[in-house]
Formats: structure tokens, sequence, C-alpha cells
């Protein structure tokens, strides 16, 4: 990895718990009192609202929506097995009793023969802080906490996202006419514009978790722009968000400029023949390469049921990978490379309540431990990480990936792009798969630019059928192609000065369900002899 400096946190605002969720601590602390009913259990009290509108302005309409959803989890391990209860009812009186039905519930289960006892000890506040976190985690720590402290942690922000539906609905408007006025100045005709909409998502997520050793809370600001033009059936996608402010969702005519020039170019673009090319793909390409090659596959749930062949690679220490293949999984990233807002995939503490951790998954080809929640890293008897994650109160709790991303290089962009005798730059993803267990990989292209002698030529392509690209393979022979890979700030000849590289706003789902909110990035990555098609 390169040598960064630190850079300071800024100043900001934070985000505060609601009162009514503040009045519920004491009483849900209570209930882990009756969930312990037995020696060697452990119980926990997990309570989660989401509040989100979305808002959207096309050349025609206007739309506002919201949704509102809250519910409380109740947890037990008993040793041998994990009991859940999940319930909308805040009621204190009905919360003790489904806490009562979940105890009787646990008594009534046996373990099987031969079962082995696992029991499980919650760590302390003496040792949770004596792990590395970030200083944006401990700031907020009070210094004299112990088990029954109520502690906070609050997300910073610069500018309020709290504004009026009105207000929200005139700035996506006047990006959606932006696209119109501006059209003319990147090569096409306003009406060749036949569509443009901005769409922006704004969602308050607070959770609250209870154990014997800790009380602790979260709220965060989930904020998210997309802006897409059209013209005939060409398509050209935006999206920008992060946790924090309206900062993480700001769009200027320069990011409306390359859209309508990538539209433009894609009016003409030719059909790429299939064949194994030397590609430059930029960091939201590199964060989907990384999120599908060793994110899926290093989910410990994964690995304990055995559908992961990455599990048996790292017992056995084989290389996947060269010398540029590190990647790493980090739900604390607070300042999102040189920006002032935290990225898509972060959190205080997951939904089983352990704070957020950089974690290296592959260090130059070798694999790491896997992520894990709390059942997984007790099966595989591996450590802890902050990878418990549910779609909702309502859903199960999963590994789950948060920021995926390669580790920066060395490389200017330009350098990288000088190395390109004749192939492509990829600059915009359409999604992604992967099979952890054959290690099969597909990562979607939305479009290639030409290059050739390190220059591009500009000339577009798309795929063979005229839609999307296709890159697939092995994933161990991808990683193996890696010639490269830029610094964070990738025009700059100074020292990278961010911590992290940029991680863009995605999703991810699993087992063709559960969706959850994940961030992908890296930096510019340079690969030789990949398949394109």
């Amino acid at each position: 990895m390169s040598s960064i400096q630190l850079t300071a946190t800024p100043p900001g605002q934070r985000a505060t718990l609601d009162p009514e969720l503040q009045a519920l601590r004491k009483p849900l602390a209570e209930l882990v009192h009756t969930l312990e009913a037995q020696e060697g259990w452990y119980g926990s009290v997990f309570l989660e609202r989401r509040a989100s509108t979305n808002f959207s302005a096309n050349l025609k309409q206007t739309n506002v929506s919201d949704r509102v959803s809250q519910g409380v989890v109740l947890r037990i391990y008993d040793g041998y097995t994990l009991f859940e209860q999940a319930t909308d009812d805040l009621e204190l009186e009905s919360l003790k009793q489904t806490a009562l039905k979940l105890v009787q519930r646990v008594r009534g289960n046996k373990p099987g023969s031969g079962v082995q006892f696992r029991p499980y000890h919650p760590p302390s506040w003496e040792e949770r802080r004596a792990q590395k976190l970030d200083p944006e985690i401990t700031s907020q720590i009070p210094a004299n906490v112990n088990a029954l402290t109520p502690v906070h942690f609050g997300i910073r922000f610069q500018k309020t996202p709290k504004v009026s539906a009105s207000e929200t609905l005139d700035r996506l408007k006047h990006l959606v006419l932006k696209c119109l006025e501006l059209a003319p100045k990147h090569g096409l005709k306003s009406e060749d514009v036949t569509f443009a909409m901005a769409r922006q998502g704004f969602s308050q997520e607070e959770s609250i978790f209870i154990d014997r050793e800790v009380n602790i809370s979260q709220s965060l600001y989930r904020i998210a722009l997309t802006v897409i033009t059209m013209s005939g059936a060409e398509r050209t996608v935006s999206r920008i968000g992060g946790l924090g402010g309206l900062e993480a969702v700001e769009f200027s005519d320069a990011d409306i400029g390359k859209l309508l020039e990538d539209l433009k170019s894609l009016k003409t673009a030719e059909r790429l023949n299939p064949g194994k090319y030397r590609v430059l793909l930029s960091p939201v390409l590199t964060g989907v390469l990384a999120h599908e090659a060793f994110g899926h596959s290093q989910e410990g749930d994964t690995c304990a049921r055995g559908r992961s062949r990455a599990w048996e690679l790292h017992k056995i220490e084989e290389k996947v990978g060269n010398q540029h293949a590190t990647i790493l999984n980090n739900p604390a990233i607070f300042q999102n490379g040189t920006e002032d807002f935290a990225a898509w995939g972060s959190y205080f503490f997951d939904e089983e309540g352990w704070f957020a951790q950089e974690q290296v998954l592959l260090d130059e080809g070798t694999l790491k431990s896997p992520m894990t929640n709390l059942t997984s890293a007790i099966r595989l008897g591996v450590p802890r990480t902050a990878n418990g994650k549910r779609e909702s109160w309502a859903s199960g709790v999963y590994t789950r990936q948060t920021n995926t991303y390669f580790s920066p290089g060395h490389n200017t962009y330009d350098e990288l792009l000088a190395q390109i005798d004749d192939g492509f730059i990829a600059t915009e993803a359409a999604g992604g798969m992967e099979d952890p267990k054959g290690m099969g990989i597909q990562v979607g292209i939305q479009f290639l630019k030409e290059v050739k002698n390190g220059k591009l030529t500009g000339r577009t392509f798309k795929g063979p059928a005229g839609g999307d690209i296709q890159m697939t393979g092995y994933v161990p022979d991808v990683l193996k192609s890696i010639l490269g890979k830029s610094k964070i700030e990738s025009t700059s000849e100074r020292p990278d000065r961010a911590r992290h590289p940029f991680n863009d706003a995605g999703g991810c789902g699993k087992y063709h369900k559960e969706f959850v909110y994940a961030g992908c990035g890296g930096t510019y990555v340079l690969l030789d002899q990949v398949i394109l098609g």
C-alpha cells in the first residue's frame, strides 16, 4: 500500500438520536436481564428505525414518496444456537412478553448429540477501546464509560440534508433543465435529449444496540443523487452519494457535461469484437471487481456453509493474485477519498453491536481471514469483524460487505494510460456477478473508450449485441493480470493526502434477495489480456 498522509477531520454538525428512541434505552436494557435467564446465555436487543424520502423530477413531472420502518430484534445465544424474535410492537409490556416467549422457546430447544458448547463473552468497554478504532468513533466515547453509559454516535455533516420537499424538487428540476441547456455546448441539440431525470433519496437511519456490556446508538444520514439522460435508446447514468449532508450530492455543470458527452459518443458507438484486451478500469469499476472477486467469497457465513473456495485457499495459503492484488473491506470510512463526507457503506457499528474497523481481505495476492458476524466467527474460529448486516429489522442477519476496495498504487492516471498501446478505458459500471465456489466473475461495463499509443482516439464501443459489455474470467487469472494501480489523487504528482480511496454508492444482494447498501471503490487499475465481450 502507498504511503499516505492523514488529514484532519473537518468540523461539522452531528446527527442526534430521536428523543422518542432515547427514552426507550433504559427499558430496552432491562430486557437483556430477561433474555439472559440462564447461565451461559448471551442476550442482546437491537432497535432500528429508518425514515426515507425519495424525490424525482423529469421533463414532465415530479414525485415524492415517504416510508418509515421500525422494529426490535431480541436475541439469545445459548452456546449452541442463536435464536431471534423480531417485532414492530414497541409497547414495553408487549416487548416483555415477547422476551419471555423467546426464553421459553430457547429452554425448550435441546442441542443435538455431540454438539459442542461454545459460549460467547461480549467485550467490555476496556476491550473495545483497546482495538484499533477510527478517531470518528473514539472521539464520541465518554472518558469514564461503563456498561450502563448510553453512548451515541452521530454522523458528521456540513450542509443539512433536512430541507423542504419544494426546495429539493426545485433543485432536481434545475438539474434536468440544465441537461437541455448544456446539450449544445457538448455536441447535441436540445431536442436530442429525449429524456432527463434527477432522483434524490434521503434516509435517516437510527439504531440502538444493547447487551450486558454496552448501550450504544447511532444516527446516520444517507443521501444519494442519480441523474439520467437519454437520446432515443441510448442512456447515460451518474449516481453519487454517501453519509452526511447535501455536500455528498453536489452535481456540477461539468458533471452534466460528462453525461452529455458520453451520450453523444454512444449515438455513434461501434460494436466490440469479443476477445482479450488491455483495459484501464475506473475506480467505480475496480470497486465492482473487488466486490465480486474477493468480497462475496470472503463472507464468513458463505465460508462456513462450504459455499466459498476462498476459505479453502486461505487455509493452504495459495496465491490468488499478484503483488498489486490487495483488497480491503472497511465500514469506517468517514472521509471518502478527498471528500468531506463518509463513504456509502460506512457505519459506526453493525447490527450486532461490533465497532467498524478496516480489514484486509487479500494482501498482495494472499487471502486473509474472512469478514464475519457473530455466528460465523464462532463457527470458523476466526476474529470477529463488523459485518453483521440485515436488509431491515424484519430480515435475518448475514455476513455482508460494507466498503470493498483495492488499495492505492503509485502511478498517476497518465502513467497508466501511457502503458496502453492498443486497448480501452472503462469508466461506467453496469452491475456484476460472482461464483464463490467456482471463482468465476462477471463485471458489467456500460461502454469502452478506445486507447491507441497511450491516447484516447475518440472511438466508443458497446457490447457485441449493442448493449453493455461484460468482463469475464477466472478470479485468480484476472487478479494476476494487474499491471498497476493509480494513486488516490490520480492526476497529482504529490503524495496522497487521503486516507482511503473513494468508494462509490452501490447496493448488494445475497442469495438473490437480502438487499443492503454497499460501497465499492479503489483507484484506477490497469489489467492485461482480460476477456471482454
